[in-house]
């Protein structure tokens, strides 16, 4: 699976522990014929994962004629749930017209639904990332990989570190992985195998979720 760089590569040790996971992303995380794209050193608020993963529903490509303001506008919506115009308007800023002409843009596509003046998004489109997976590499320093993946929880539905296969093996059933569900990636050179599962649970910030979406949208239509 190629990879789309958002910042220049790092010199260091984990650029081989990073390579090595990223060649096996197909079969660590088999996308069961859903759309695919993998990002590497994203920035995405506080977090920049040195992979994230993103599995999308095929109407993702909808979004490719959107823009930043029409992601306000779905993570607003995606929040709340329904809304009228005026408290839309109020709570995503900008000009009334300008965010009029988006809904109506995302009502044309079947992104978003209007029922007497009440918008919401569409169910499809609540979930049009199936699946946002983060893995951070690293070499020896276990914890700071940790911190890092747990910063990743707002946006991802899962959260991996990939270590060396001897310190995986070492802190596999260390209590901070079951506690956050950090999943847990052992390498050995190339060989790439998953030593802990990662769970599941709900992105929290929907702005990012969305920029994702789109940033997955423009990958998909190039």
């Amino acid at each position: 699976m190629n990879a789309t760089y958002f910042r220049p590569r790092r010199l260091g040790p984990e650029i081989k522990i990073e390579d090595a996971v990223a060649k096996q992303i197909p079969y660590l995380f088999p996308s069961n014929g859903r759309f695919s794209w993998m990002a590497r050193s994203l920035p995405l608020g506080a977090s920049m994962p040195d992979l994230l993963i993103v599995a999308c529903n095929p109407q993702i490509s909808s979004l490719s004629d959107f823009g930043m303001l029409d992601a306000y506008i779905l993570s607003y919506l995606r929040s709340v749930g329904r809304v009228r115009i005026d408290t839309i308007i109020e709570r995503i800023g900008g000009p009334k017209k300008k965010i009029l002409r988006c809904l109506s843009n995302l009502i044309e596509a079947n992104v978003v639904i209007e029922n007497s003046s009440v918008y919401s998004l569409s169910p499809s489109w609540r979930d049009i990332l199936s699946e946002i997976i983060t893995v951070e590499a690293k070499v020896k320093n276990w914890k700071t990989a940790v911190e890092q993946a747990v910063r990743n929880r707002v946006f991802a539905h899962k959260s991996y570190i990939a270590l060396p296969t001897h310190i995986a093996e070492r802190i596999r059933t260390e209590p901070i992985l079951k506690y956050f569900g950090i999943g847990l990636l052992s390498v050995n050179n190339n060989n790439v195998r998953v030593t802990r599962r990662a769970r599941r649970h709900q992105p929290r910030i929907w702005a990012y979720y969305y920029k994702l979406a789109f940033l997955a949208a423009s990958h998909f239509t190039k």
